[in-house]
């Protein structure tokens, strides 16, 4: 069970990375005035807590196979 949270964390993690760099490179070429920087910054969060529930939904079903979750 280790072995596939480890995998959610680190592809969490891997896409958290991400996005921060593409809202730190949008922040960098369109400064906080434009509102394209927010749509992306707003952009950037829905995707993020997107990502989150698919990685929970996913870590769900592999831990209900696992020794420990399953009644």
């Amino acid at each position: 069970m280790w072995a596939v949270t480890g995998w959610a964390f680190a592809t969490w993690l891997k896409c958290t990375l991400l996005l921060a760099a593409l809202v730190g490179v949008a922040w960098l070429a369109l400064g906080t005035g434009s509102g394209w920087f927010w749509a992306a910054l707003l952009g950037a969060g829905l995707l993020e807590v997107w990502a989150v529930r698919q990685l929970g939904r996913e870590w769900a079903y592999e831990a209900r196979s696992s020794w420990w979750w399953a009644p």
